[in-house]
Parts: structure tokens; sequence; C-alpha cells
């Protein structure tokens, strides 16, 4: 039999087709990924960027949306593996250094005052802190940072006083969303009337502004004040589209599900509680809140 031989030239002209048929293919996953991530079918996302990540280990886009699906999905410490090595592979990114700063804060909420997470709280301040030095007009990074502030101890940075420095700070941006977040920080410091007149000013100027709606019906749901304007201002809240950023229509039926438990409407807060996790499965708040009426 005789046997046919070719040529080098033929041989690395095969291998470098199937390279780019490889090379096209996980172009393609990664579309696929990215377009169900946005749809917001997190779990569906994962499985494809789970098999990318392992085929393309450095493929940094792949590893940044692998680690905030997980975020998403609480899998805090793979979030936090995932998009470390994303940060090392880009160390520049402030939107990989603002999602791994995210990741930690949150799994540091989780573990509370422990050697581990007061660890995760100093990390992800640092990843904020240098994304925001980075990305110094990206709102969302300070917005971060404000949250870190608000509820963070002083042993690990945290502090009122900051927290108003960067509302502050987004105030020069953005003066209409610097002031919702000062209104943020006012409730959380139990100044509830001057949270609410704050939001009010703002809906003076714009009144379908969804944060600001949101934050008054969130100022009442914690507060146990003002429940009639706050429920009339979340009911608002679902005839408008929120931004990428800002809470989403779930968070707005949770809050709506508070303000009936505070003003004794069990059946009302049950349906409410539903439709967020109708919404979003994996919404633990409304999941533990609908465990509470039960």
């Amino acid at each position: 039999m005789k046997i046919r031989r070719f040529p080098l030239l033929s041989v690395l002209l095969l291998a470098g087709l199937a390279g780019l048929a490889t090379a096209r293919a996980n172009t393609d996953s990664l579309d696929t990924a990215i377009g169900l991530f946005k749809n917001h079918r997190v779990p569906e996302a994962r499985e494809i960027l789970v098999t990318l990540a392992a085929r393309e280990p450095d493929n940094i886009q792949a590893l940044w949306y692998l680690g905030r699906a997980d975020t998403l999905m609480q899998r805090r410490e793979e979030a936090i593996l995932v998009l470390e090595h994303a940060k090392r592979l880009a160390p520049g990114d402030p939107h990989i250094l603002a999602d791994y700063g995210s990741a930690c804060l949150l799994r540091a909420s989780e573990l509370g005052v422990s050697l581990k997470g007061i660890g995760y709280a100093r990390r992800g301040r640092d990843a904020l802190e240098q994304a925001v030095q980075l990305a110094p007009d990206e709102i969302a990074y300070r917005e971060g940072l404000v949250e870190f502030y608000k509820h963070a101890p002083a042993i690990v940075g945290g502090g009122l006083a900051k927290a108003y420095d960067q509302a502050a700070e987004i105030a020069r941006r953005n003066p209409l969303r610097g002031r919702i977040i000062k209104a943020s920080i006012q409730a959380y410091d139990r100044h509830f009337a001057e949270a609410r007149a704050t939001c009010e000013e703002v809906l003076l100027t714009d009144p379908n502004n969804y944060l600001a709606l949101y934050t008054l019906g969130r100022i009442a749901s914690e507060s146990g004040e003002g429940l009639e304007q706050g429920e009339q201002a979340l009911r608002h809240c679902l005839h408008l589209q929120p931004a990428a950023q800002e809470p989403d229509i779930a968070g707005v039926h949770f809050r709506l599900g508070l303000i009936a438990e505070k003003s004794g409407r069990p059946a009302v807060a049950r349906a409410e509680y539903q439709t967020a996790l109708q919404l979003e499965p994996s919404f633990q708040q409304a999941i533990e809140a609908l465990a509470r009426l039960k």
C-alpha cells in the first residue's frame, strides 16, 4: 500500500485551520454565555463559562463573567478565586477590580467579625478604592465604597464620614444621584425625616427618578415611617425601567412586601415576596421573608 505523505506546509495549514476553528468556537461560546448572562439566565451562562474557562484559563472576559455569575449565584469563594485570577491577568482593569472587591465584601458580610471576614473586608476595600483611583468618574464604584463605609466597622476602615465624602464626590459628577446616595446614608444614620426630605427634593426636579422613588420606598420599609408615601413611590417604580446598576423590579416587590408586613397585611406581603422570587428565584432576602411569614 502506498502511503500518502502530506508536505509540511499542508500539515501546518491544517493545524492552523483547526486552531482557528477552535478559537471561533470559543468566541461563539463566550458570546452565547454573555447573552444568557445579560438576559438573567445566569445558571445557564455559568455552565458555558466553566467549560470555557477550563479550556482557556487565561481568557480574561470568560473569567470576569464567570466571577460575576458566581457572585450572583452566591458562590462567593469561587467568585473570589476566579476574579482574583482575572485581576492578576489584568491588574489595571477597574471593572474586574470593582467586581472582585464587591465579591470580597459580600463574603466578609457573611463571615461577620472574624479574622477571615476582616481579611476579605480589607481586600474588598482596597480593590474598590483602586478601581475608583483608576476610574474616578465611574459613579458605581464610588457607590460601592459608600456601602462599604456605611456598614464596615472602623477596624477595617469603615465610617459614615467617609461615606458622606463619597456622596459629595458623586454629587460633583451627578448632583441628583449624589443627593439620593446622601439620602441612603441619612437613612442608615437613622435620620429618616432628613432622608425623605432629600429624596423629595430630587423628585421635585425629576418626578420619574427611579432611584429616588426606590430609596423613598426603602426608607419606609426599613423605618416603618411614611409607609403610604413609600408604597406609592415603589408602585410608581413598577411603571419605570431601572438602569443596570439600580435595584431591579424584584427588589421593588420585596420592599413592597416589607411595607405590607409593617402595615399588618400579611397576605399582601406574601404575594409581593412570591412575585419577587418569580422574577429572581435566588433572592435570599425574599426567601427568608416568605419563610418568616409561614
